[in-house]
């Protein structure tokens, strides 16, 4: 669950039977063709009369207490308000994705009704601070729809993020429930001429890795055909050349698309090449490459994603790569935080550093503990097969490098010394415990950089998740960072072993489901999977027998299994989650020293069993995927995460036995991801024809302010959800589409959209997996 600016009582809202909404058919201010559009070309707003069902770009925005939802109802779109909140501001619905221009003149009209007598307060302003207004009224609402108009003539700079919104809350609002409807709205520009051709997005409708493949590696791409016979396919190289030609294999109804495939294998092609294209009749991919240095940024920039998510520290040229991308440091006072009022503490701590966690300016212990591991186990992979170079000093863009310390300790570690801050001091209650989390009192709004961020911080709680996550990360990171700063490795190790035996006295210490204002929970009641992943840690690191004894009895209820299910639904097959760390502890054994004895073995034999239920899960794919649709069919949330996580047991898998179809597993995951869709979507910044331009995030928000910049390369989205827990998706109409057409590459769209620090963490191991593969095949 990630941070959004949005009231999160949606979160329950959970359907299977697919998404609750599609793809999208967004249409932006610029295009469409008018057909539903009052005023016709030279109305700005994208959509007015919503004959057609659908009310994207129009969304609600709740800040809680505000909260509500929104629906088209016969040809009008109804907001209806639960409650209004405290600021007139905190139920609202709007229309973003325009342009006004200085010294324009405007019309504005708008039909408007209400169930019960009540105010609203359309303006037109800006989307983001400080907000300044170009238009704005307070009319009466009723019953007898009433039609609105008024002129004005914009004399502020361009705005090209300007947004129309109606504000309907706190002394505006009539008795809650209520609701409110609005129909045939207009702004319009004489000098604005829509486009009168509709803008089709350029679709391949042959689909496949837009980025490249390795020479040694499987090749395959996929083309959507009701034929039931093989079809040609050509594959030309950047002359135009034929480089290879065959046949594609019918899969058949594909139920995570919906759609009705055909596979094209062409692995056998081996030279390597860039701009390659694959035709199938009249149809062609993007160019692609075939080289062995296909994932040798991805690798780079999947780990760049740490720095600019950095807290308390300028994020500065040269490392930010560019001055578009610097800013200063954030959250300065978190040098200082007090507890929350229900966190039964009274103390300040100093929690300053670390990583943001998602979009939003929290730190959750419980998601820096798995992205904490994901990272260090791959380095200790590196060290084992000879690959740790890469990671050495001064291979990263970080402000560390010539330290002398590998640059991926370097990054690991500004995480490491935040995660030891939020420990209970000795001599406090719980001393020893782990505080959960540090978050704003509330919700930011997008576009609010770290060092803007005016909102109080607070400490909650500590929580018996949050202090195994330390106790297991600290073990882990000792036995890595011994050799290269044994002070630190000290003061881990000792860290934890505190946190381990608080956890012990206090077992069923949980942080609560509802705690969702101004940061995820990350609740979790189930905590065994913790604890033996815990105890596996710091019996790797010390030997010491009481640990292993632990291991067998948090194993005897859990029988630890490198193979999950999804807590949310049983079809879901999955390896690592924040919420089950089993695998973790699961993996360190199985590469730990042979001393550890039959542990080792057992947890060796449960990679390759997993993996070979994710291979037997992609087989049944039509995008070959090593994941597949739990009930309904449904995908999760950050769907693309299990995807990845489900590729590391592959990758792990490889390094056991050496057989190449699980290689191929882990090719076809990053395929998946970086275009072999049904979307045809690279779901990752920088990388492929059509990349992930706008992922949900506070900083990186050009997309609705234009003095914020888009996200640099090598950010990985959360992908497909098919409970699409967002006003923005929700809005998007066209109900009941498969599960892998449940996204929507838009800022606000939090629940499909979201980039996050246990997201970039797998696509960073898995791309340095592919990059050292290269080498060897």
């Amino acid at each position: 669950m990630r941070g959004t600016a949005f009231t999160l009582k949606l979160i329950g809202l959970l359907v299977l039977g697919g998404c609750l909404i599609p793809a999208t058919r967004m249409r932006s201010g610029g295009g469409g063709d008018g057909a539903d559009t009052a005023g016709g070309s030279h109305n700005l707003l994208a959509n007015a009369r919503f004959d057609d069902g659908i009310s994207l770009p129009w969304t609600t925005s709740f800040t809680a207490p505000g909260a509500g939802d929104a629906e088209v109802d016969d040809g009008a779109y109804c907001v209806k308000v639960s409650q209004p909140g405290k600021n007139r501001w905190d139920a609202q619905f709007r229309h973003r994705e325009m342009v006004i221009q200085r010294g324009h003149h405007y019309r504005v009209s708008f039909r408007a009704w209400s169930d019960k007598p009540t105010r609203v307060r359309p303006k037109l302003g800006m989307a983001g601070p400080p907000y300044a207004e170009y238009w704005a009224d307070t009319v009466a609402l009723g019953p007898k729809p009433q039609t609105f108009n008024a002129e004005f003539t914009m004399s502020n700079a361009d705005d090209p993020t300007a947004e129309l919104a109606f504000h309907a809350g706190a002394e505006l609002a009539a008795a809650a429930p209520f609701k409110i409807c609005i129909d045939d709205v207009l702004i319009e520009d004489p000098k604005f001429v829509r486009s009168q051709v509709r803008q089709q997005a350029n679709l391949a409708k042959v689909r496949l890795n837009q980025v490249g493949y390795l020479p040694g590696a499987e090749k395959r791409a996929t083309f959507e055909s009701s034929a039931s016979e093989p079809l040609a396919w050509v594959l030309l190289d950047s002359s135009g050349a034929r480089a290879a030609e065959g046949q594609t294999q019918a899969f058949g109804a594909d139920a995570a698309s919906g759609e009705r495939l055909h596979v094209i294998d062409f692995s056998s092609v081996t030279t390597e090449g860039r701009g390659y294209r694959l035709q199938v009749a009249e149809a062609e991919s993007h160019p692609f490459d075939i080289r062995p240095d296909a994932y040798r940024a991805l690798r780079s920039d999947a780990l760049w994603f740490f720095y600019h998510q950095r807290s308390g520290i300028e994020i500065k040229l040269p490392y930010a790569g560019d001055a578009k991308w610097a800013r200063p440091a954030g959250h300065l006072g978190d040098s200082s935080v007090p507890c929350a009022s229900d966190a039964g503490c009274d103390y300040k701590l100093d929690v300053s550093g670390g990583w943001y966690d998602a979009g939003d300016h929290g730190k959750y212990v419980v998601n820096a503990g798995i992205t904490v591991w994901t990272l260090l186990q791959m380095y200790e992979r590196a060290q084992q097969v000879g690959t740790a170079d890469k990671f050495g000093d001064g291979k990263l863009r970080l402000p560390e490098a010539g330290n002398g310390v590998p640059d991926l300790l370097d990054e690991v570690r500004w995480e490491l010394e935040f995660l030891l801050k939020m420990q209970v001091p000795a001599g406090k209650p719980l001393a020893g415990m782990v505080h959960h989390k540090i978050h704003d009192k509330a919700w930011t709004e997008l576009g609010v950089a770290p060092h803007e961020d005016k909102q109080p911080r607070v400490l909650k709680a500590p929580s018996t998740a949050a202090t195994l996550n330390l106790a297991a990360v600290a073990a882990q990171a000792a036995r890595i960072y011994r050799s290269v700063d044994p002070a630190f490795s000290k003061r881990l190790l000792e860290a934890s072993q505190r946190a381990y035996a608080a956890a012990l006295a206090h077992p069923k210490q949980f942080a609560p489901a509802s705690d969702s204002l101004g940061g995820g929970p990350y609740d979790d009641q189930d905590v065994k999977d913790e604890f033996y992943w815990a105890a596996a840690e710091l019996l790797i690191t010390t030997g010491e027998a009481k640990y292993r004894d632990a291991l067998r009895t948090w194993s005897g209820p859990i029988v630890p299994t490198v193979l999950g299910a999804n807590a949310g639904d049983a079809g879901q097959h999955s390896v690592l989650t924040w919420q089950n760390v089993v695998a973790a502890g699961a993996i360190s054994l199985a590469f730990a020293p042979a001393s550890v004895g039959e542990d080792r073995t057992r947890a060796r034999d449960e990679i390759t069993k997993a993996a070979d239920a994710f291979l037997a899960l992609r087989a049944k794919e039509g995008y070959g995927l090593p994941f597949a649709p739990g009930q309904g069919p449904s995908y999760p949330w950050g769907s693309n995460s299990f995807v990845l996580n489900n590729a590391v047991v592959l990758g792990l898998a490889y390094d056991i036995a050496h057989d190449r179809k699980y290689l191929n597993g882990v090719a076809g995951a990053m395929d998946y991801l970086l275009g072999d869709n049904p979307l045809d979507q690279s779901y990752v910044t920088g990388y492929g024809a059509r990349p992930l331009e706008h992922p949900h995030h506070r900083f990186f928000a050009h997309q609705i302010r234009a003095d914020r910049p888009a996200p640099p390369p090598g950010f990985v989205s959360g992908g497909p959800n098919s409970s699409l827990q967002d006003p923005l998706v929700r809005s998007a109409g066209l109900v009941g589409r498969p599960p892998q057409r449940c996204f929507i590459d838009h800022i606000e769209a939090y629940s499909v959209n979201e980039v996050a620090i246990n997201w970039n963490a797998p696509l960073a191991w898995v791309a340095a997996f592919l990059d050292d593969s290269a080498a060897s095949n």
